[in-house]
C-alpha cells in the first residue's frame, strides 16, 4: 500500500470512533535543538522542527498525525518521520487514568524503517507507566514516568528491549512567551545494550512549542 494512503487510512479508522461534530481539533508546532526519542537522537544531534494535528472526541477517543524532520546520517534517504495514531483514554472514579492505542511510524524514502506499535498506559496522580508492544518483530518498550507535582519537573526511565535503556530529566517553564509559546529543557542519557547498536548518547535539548 502507498505510504501516504496507509497513513490516511489509519487516521480515518481512528476518526471513525467518534462523531466529528462532537470532536475537538488541536494543532501543535515545535522547534527543538535536537529530536530525542527514547534517549536517542533522530536528527544526528541537529535541530528539528515538528508539528501535528489531534482530534479528540468527548467519549475519550482520539486520533492524530504528527511529523518531524529526521536525519540518521549517511546510508539512508529518510529525512522526515510521519506518525499516525489512534486510541482511547479515560479516568476511573478512583483517579486512575489509562490510555490504549495504536501507533504507526513512517519514514518516506526509507520504507525499511517503518514499524507499528500497540501501547497501553496507566497513570495515577504523578506516576505513570506505558508498555509498547512492537509489531512484526519490532522491539518492545517499557517506560516509567514521574512528574513532581506542578513544578514542571519530570523524570522518565525507559527500557527499549534489546536496544538500550534511557533516562530523561525535563523541565517545562511555567511562564510562556506571548501567551502561546512554551519553553522546555531536558537532559537525556542513553546506554546501549548492544555494541553494534546506536551506542551510548548524552544530550541537552531546548524546545519551543505552541
Amino acid at each position: 500500500m502507498n505510504k501516504i494512503n496507509r497513513i490516511v487510512l489509519i487516521t480515518i479508522l481512528g476518526l471513525g470512533a467518534f462523531s466529528i461534530s462532537a470532536a475537538e481539533i488541536e494543532s501543535n508546532f515545535a522547534l527543538s535543538s535536537d529530536y530525542i526519542w527514547r534517549g536517542m537522537t533522530q536528527t544526528d544531534e541537529g535541530f528539528a522542527y515538528s508539528g501535528g494535528v489531534d482530534v479528540t472526541g468527548d467519549n475519550g477517543a482520539y486520533a492524530g498525525i504528527w511529523g518531524s524532520k529526521v536525519d540518521f546520517g549517511a546510508g539512508d534517504d529518510a529525512n522526515m518521520e510521519i506518525d499516525a495514531y489512534f486510541g482511547y483514554t479515560d479516568e476511573t472514579a478512583r483517579g486512575v487514568t489509562f490510555d490504549v492505542g495504536f501507533m504507526s511510524y513512517n519514514y518516506p524514502g526509507e520504507a525499511d524503517l517503518d514499524f507499528e506499535e500497540i501501547y497501553v498506559g496507566v497513570g495515577y496522580k504523578w506516576v505513570g507507566v506505558t508498555i509498547s508492544e512492537g509489531l512484526d518483530k519490532a522491539p518492545d518498550n517499557v517506560e516509567w514516568s514521574v512528574s513532581l507535582a506542578d513544578s514542571g519537573i519530570g523524570i522518565t526511565y525507559g527500557d527499549y528491549d534489546g536496544v538500550g535503556k534511557y533516562t530523561i530529566v525535563s523541565y517545562d517553564f511555567t511562564q510562556q512567551i506571548a501567551d502561546r509559546i512554551s519553553i522546555g529543557i531536558g537532559l537525556s542519557d542513553f546506554n546501549s545494550d548492544d555494541d553494534s547498536g546506536p551506542g551510548d548518547e548524552d544530550a541537552f535539548v531546548i524546545t519551543f512549542s505552541m
